[in-house]
């Protein structure tokens, strides 16, 4: 059965929340951190598969051009339209519709405008692969035509899901109530000595394991995302899996941060497998329960 509700607590581009919707959905744009490349194995250990669906979602986002971003996830028209705006662009050269579009300031929300969507869905394409637009040419005599807004504009197309699904931009003004079987809460806050979220607002562990745990009262099987197992919720009985030898995609070649770890409310419902050493050794935290 499908969750009835499926939650994002700190929802970024919400690779999970795609992912549950559609077996082969993913986010037009990557951030650092995004949990894109691990959001199979995450809903696997929940006991849900790509696909499967939920009534209806909940996203909570602090940044305003995120939100934008999941506005297109629930609004068909809006997603289509913001598409064709970047389809558009794909004769302009790189550097001067880079400047254009970026002498506009940063992204507002509200209002849910297509064009809006657009400019931060190319800028967040063009700020992770960083140098793309200092080139306007692939080879001598060669116009890169499509190469960034073409593909842009077809991954923006494709995350026109029509999801229902109410966004927010704080985790902690949400009070859930008591809620049926089956929903699930999943939260991917900043990372232990990480920069966090950047714009003035910080989400330290003093701050999200108050609404974690609320959560968790409320009736939903609540997951979170870390470095680490979260001690303070170990003491609480929560369980811990080990996930990043599961990553899908490119590897993190870049980060100092390699370990991926989910603290659950609940037991998991699937567990990778743990190779133990050439002594039959296990690290005692794979074997948190």
């Amino acid at each position: 059965m499908r969750p009835p509700l499926f939650v994002e607590l700190c929802a970024g581009t919400a690779a999970l929340s795609l992912r549950l919707a559609h077996p082969r959905a993913r986010p037009p744009v990557s951030r650092m951190g995004a949990k894109t490349g691990y959001a199979d194995v995450i809903l696997r250990c929940m006991g849900l598969r790509p696909g499967q669906g939920a009534g209806h979602y909940l996203f909570c986002e602090p940044d305003d051009g995120v939100r934008l971003l999941l506005h297109a996830y629930r609004d068909r028209e809006l997603a289509t339209k913001a598409a064709a705006i970047i389809a558009s662009w794909k004769d302009e050269e790189p550097r001067a519709l880079w400047e254009r579009l970026r002498a506009d300031g940063p992204a507002t929300c509200p209002p849910v405008d297509p064009r809006e969507v657009a400019r931060w869905v190319l800028g967040g394409v063009w700020s992770y692969r960083q140098g793309e637009i200092d080139s306007g040419f692939i080879g001598p005599g060669q116009r890169r035509q499509d190469t960034t807004a073409t593909a842009t504009a077809t991954a923006t197309a494709r995350i026109a899901l029509g999801l229902p699904a109410t966004l927010t931009d704080d985790a902690r003004e949400v009070d859930p109530p008591q809620l049926p079987p089956g929903v699930v809460a999943y939260i991917d806050p900043p990372y232990v000595g990480t920069t966090g979220y950047g714009k003035g607002f910080q989400l330290p562990r003093a701050e999200w394991l108050p609404v974690v745990r609320r959560w968790k009262d409320a009736g939903a099987l609540v997951v979170v995302s870390e470095a680490e197992p979260i001690p303070e919720l170990i003491a609480d009985g929560w369980h811990t899996v080990r996930i990043d030898g599961e990553r899908r995609g490119q590897k993190r070649t870049f980060s100092k941060q390699q370990a991926e770890w989910l603290t659950m409310s609940g037991p998991p419902r699937w567990r990778p497998s743990v190779q133990g050493s050439l002594f039959g050794s296990v690290d005692a935290a794979d074997r948190t329960q």
